[in-house]
């Protein structure tokens, strides 16, 4: 099969958050969709397993949405793509609300937020299917929707680690931590190695292709 069909798709560009035990998580996604219009609307949402915003949603069950506007800064960007919640805090220094469940969802630069119950979860490979029920939600500007093709042209950095589904970079080679997103160069991962900034374990970092 060629798989470049794949590289004709586009998808908008979104921050899952969730708040558990006192602290806020969250994570730069493509991978989320309503799939039905009727009361309430379920919409679906993906998540890699390795991300701390997974477990933290395994435990809780509910999340809000960013829809990131066109305009979302670079910097930001980054911060909810290739740090760990494990090792800072995301959203310390920026503008958010909560929603009735206490999760977290950013106002600046933002076309609009969702509030969503899961209702069903599904293993799929190294991700979990999430269908959930919308519950709240509210438009916060006239902003288009951020799209994948818009998030590259930002400027030559990758893709989300965690991702479900993105573009491929050429520039993007090498291995990626799966968790905090930090980039080892060379051909093969030493044996014993540990990610310097999360430590997490060389033998689940992801080769990139050239």
């Amino acid at each position: 099969m060629d798989r470049n069909v794949f590289e004709k798709l586009n998808y908008g560009l979104y921050i899952a958050a969730v708040a558990e035990d006192g602290r806020n998580y969250g994570c730069l996604i493509s991978s989320f969709s309503q799939i039905t219009s009727g009361n309430p609307r379920k919409c679906a949402v993906i998540l890699n397993r390795d991300n701390r915003t997974c477990d933290a949603l395994l435990k809780t069950g509910t999340l809000a949405v960013s829809m990131v506007g066109q305009d979302a800064d670079k910097e930001l960007l980054k911060t909810f793509g290739h740090k760990s919640g494990r090792i800072v805090d995301k959203f310390a220094g920026l503008n958010f609300r909560q929603d009735a469940a206490g999760n977290p969802y950013l106002t600046d630069n933002m076309a609009a937020w969702v509030s969503l119950k899961v209702t069903e979860t599904v293993p799929v490979k190294n991700y979990y299917l999430f269908i959930c029920d919308a519950v709240e939600g509210e438009v916060l500007s006239d902003a288009r929707l951020m799209t994948m093709d818009e998030f590259l042209q930002k400027g030559s950095f990758a893709p989300p680690p965690t991702a479900t589904v993105y573009r491929t970079m050429a520039e993007d080679e090498g291995w990626i931590c799966p968790i905090c997103g930090y980039h080892y160069t060379g051909e093969v991962i030493p044996e014993g190695y540990i990610c310097p900034l999360c430590r997490c374990p060389g033998e689940k970092f992801e080769k990139k292709k050239a």
